[in-house]
């Protein structure tokens, strides 16, 4: 009897399954291309910083800048002038 109770609810139980490892991979990927984004948008915030005091701008103006194109706090922006 339970071969074919596990026989007729195959279907269902391979439908949650197959739902659970959709939902898994999906969440999984959201999280690597969130983290790929935050890397890549620091790196440039690096990059805009020193080529910014390469062109011999004061800390206060690139602080302003950072705040203005990429949306950090104070705190945030200042933390990429040291």
């Amino acid at each position: 009897m339970c071969q074919a109770l596990m026989e007729i609810m195959k279907p269902e139980i391979e439908e949650v399954v197959n739902t659970a490892v959709l939902q898994e991979r999906r969440e999984t990927t959201e999280r690597v291309e969130r983290e790929t984004t935050e890397r890549v948008t620091e790196r440039a915030i690096k990059v805009a910083v020193e080529m910014l005091h390469s062109l011999n701008l004061g800390n206060v103006e690139i602080k302003e800048a950072l705040q203005k194109n990429y949306n950090l706090s104070d705190e945030e922006a200042r933390s990429y002038l040291k």
